[in-house]
């Protein structure tokens, strides 16, 4: 009579298949989602009028900068709920890592990309530059 040993008392170890990453399979369409809408986004703001006269008239068309800062602020929220998602697939034990990885990639860089686009217009805010104006000093300030 034969004994058959199992392969963990024989000295030989079962590696566990890593299994589907949910959480990052999420995150990847959730990043997918998030860039669909910005490229919705860009196509709206290029359809924006170009000249200053236009464009100051948009401040009283209010249905159209409330629709571009609502599609704004759901890209950058979907953006960061898939950043998220994808770095906690990253490091689920016993899971494929490829789509948590490449959901992490393309969320962070369209994290940077909404976010540095906030900053920049923050910094380059035209109101800021059509207030300051240049005064000549007086012939009395020049004497002194």
């Amino acid at each position: 009579m034969s004994v058959i040993e199992s392969p963990s008392s024989a000295g030989l170890s079962i590696k566990p298949t890593p299994g589907p990453n949910t959480v990052g399979l999420i995150g990847c369409i959730l990043t997918g989602v998030s860039v669909c809408l910005a490229i919705l986004l860009f196509f709206l703001a290029g359809q924006l009028p170009d000249g200053i006269e236009e464009f100051q008239q948009l401040e009283n068309d209010t249905p159209t900068q409330l629709r571009l800062l609502i599609l704004g602020c759901t890209t950058a929220v979907l953006a960061g709920v898939s950043f998220l998602l994808c770095v906690v697939g990253l490091f689920l034990p016993n899971r494929t890592r490829l789509l948590a990885a490449t959901g992490t990639v393309i969320s962070a860089s369209l994290l940077f990309g909404v976010f540095g686009v906030l900053v920049l217009g923050a910094v380059m805010n035209p109101s800021e530059i059509a207030t300051e104006t240049f005064t000549e000093p007086s012939p009395s300030e020049s004497t002194q």
